[in-house]
Order: C-alpha cells, then structure tokens, then sequence
C-alpha cells in the first residue's frame, strides 16, 4: 500500500472491514454494484458517493466483470479526499493573495478619486465589490466543506467504535457459552460418577437385607423340623421339598422387588440430578439474557452519545 495515501489507517481498516464482508468468496473482488451500499454505511456524502462512484467505475470497466479489487478501492477514496481537499479546503481564512490585491485595487480606487478619475473609480470599485463577495463565498464554501470532512470523519470514527464495541462484546458472550459449558461437562461428569457409586451402594444394602418369608413357609419349616426330631425322615423330606417349592418361589419375588426398588431409588437419584442440572441451565440462562439486555443498553448509550 503507498505511504503517500490521504486515508489515515483507521480508515483503510474501516472501508476492509465493510469490504470483506461484500467479499463473500474472498477473491480480493466486489462488483462495482455493490459499492453504493458499502459508501454509504461509512457516512459519505452523495455528492462524495457519485464521485467515488464514477471513478470506481472507470477503474471497474477495465478489470474482467466490472469487478474491483480493495487496493484499487482505497485508490479512489484517496483520490476523492485529494480531491476535496484541493477544492474546497486548502483555505479556511480570508487568502493572502486575494487580499492583498484587494488592498492595491484599493489604493488605486482612492488615488482614481484624488486625480478626478471617477469613470475608473467607479471600474475599481465594482471589481471590489465583486472580488470581495467571491472571497466570501469561497471561504464560506471551503468552511462547509471542512465541516462536512469533519463529520465524515466523525462518522467513521463512530463506525469504528461501534465495530470494536460488538467486536468486545461478541467476545465476552462467546467466552460466556463457553465457560458455561464447562460448567454443563464437568457437572454432567461428576453426576456420572456419584450415579455409579451410588448404585454400588445400593446394591449392597439391598444384598445385606435378610429375606423376608412368607408365614406359610416359615410354619412349614418348622414342622420339617419337628419330623426330623422324631426322626420321621420320610414325612420331612416331603415337607422340605415342598418348603424348597415356596421358597424358590419367594426369592423370585424378592428378587423382583428389590429391582423395583432398586430402579424406584435409582429414579429418584436420576431425578435430583436432572434438577440439580436443570437448575444450573436455568442459571445460565437468566445470566446471558442479563448480558444481552446490558449489551443492548450500552448499545442504545453509544448511539445516543454519537448522536449527540
């Protein structure tokens, strides 16, 4: 890029950030159609569009599609602030030339009336009035349009601001969701890891819980018992094998009771851990929403201090 450019580099870096995003295919190319809306989101003047515009397109129709590249861009730009400054703003005062020759027509106008010449008197003092009121348009031209530079700068330097201010809070939120989920994985481990110790746990309360017997079976065994003592061997091995009946059939329905409560308990577990997860979600949610609506008022106090 030449050293020599006009633009200051917080310009070049405002028209590079609103050209890429025109550059969808990152070919270092737009179409001279799309330069309308890029001019005018950095605050130019019409009169500053058309002439940017019409230069653009003479540089466009000699490239291939009417197409042209950032550096040629930033070329017509600097050409249009040259191009301002050498008409309008290479004076803001009265110029020095103007008035001096304004003070010799003078003179000449007093020593016409001295030596009785009013014809040319007269001559002078119309081409004073003339040249006077020239001077003063000129400097009220050249001050609007330093006023008009000043705003346009302005306004860039706002575009700019406004660009680092969500360039810096897009930052912040994305570094929000990311921390939040941090927090998400690691709960969602550790409540892995408290599920399967407490399921071990679990178990084995259930395992050290004696069974509990049917009366029938418990009235059985004791006759079995009582046949034994008499030793009446054959009356009490039909007594077991009928206790041995029952009591297959009840440590099945143990068995499944216990996995009901096993899975009732292990249920309830999920559960407080479904809240627990819930809650912090929740949590995260309240907090962004608190960040968007304070990024949202610090937006509206930016743009209201910018247009004041």
């Amino acid at each position: 890029m030449n050293k020599s450019l006009a633009l200051s580099e917080e310009n070049i870096n405002s028209i590079r950030k609103i050209y890429d995003k025109c550059d969808r295919d990152a070919s270092d190319r737009i179409h001279i159609n799309q330069l309308p809306g890029l001019i005018a989101q950095l605050g130019k003047s019409q009169e500053d569009i058309l002439y940017i515009i019409e230069e653009a397109s003479k540089v466009a129709s000699n490239n291939s599609n009417n197409q042209i590249t950032f550096d040629e861009l930033i070329e017509v730009f600097d050409k249009q602030i040259k191009y301002n400054k050498s008409n309008d703003l290479i004076f803001d005062g009265p110029d020095p030339k103007v008035l001096e020759f304004l003070r010799i027509l003078e003179e000449y106008r007093l020593k016409c009336e001295d030596d009785g010449n009013y014809l040319e008197a007269a001559r002078a003092h119309k081409q004073l009035v003339v040249l006077r009121k020239q001077e003063e348009k000129r400097q009220q031209k050249a001050i609007r349009a330093r006023q008009i530079s000043e705003r346009q700068d302005i306004q860039i330097a706002h575009s700019i601001q406004f660009h680092e201010f969500n360039k810096s809070w897009d930052k912040y939120m994305e570094e929000f969701d990311t921390m939040a989920q941090t927090y998400i994985q690691q709960m969602t481990e550790r409540h892995a890891v408290l599920l399967l110790d407490y399921q071990k746990t679990l178990r084995e309360e259930l395992a050290k819980k004696p069974p509990k017997w049917s009366k029938e079976l418990i009235e059985l065994k004791r006759k079995q018992g009582i046949q034994v003592k008499n030793r009446n061997y054959i009356e009490a091995q039909k007594l077991k094998k009928l206790c041995d009946k029952i009591e297959e059939k009840e440590k099945l329905d143990i068995e499944q009771n216990l996995a009901i409560i096993f899975t009732r308990k292990e249920t309830q577990f999920r559960l407080q851990q479904q809240i627990e997860l819930q809650a912090l979600l929740k949590r995260i949610e309240c907090r962004r929403k608190e960040h968007i609506k304070q990024r949202n008022l610090d937006c509206k106090r930016l743009l209201q201090r910018n247009k004041n």
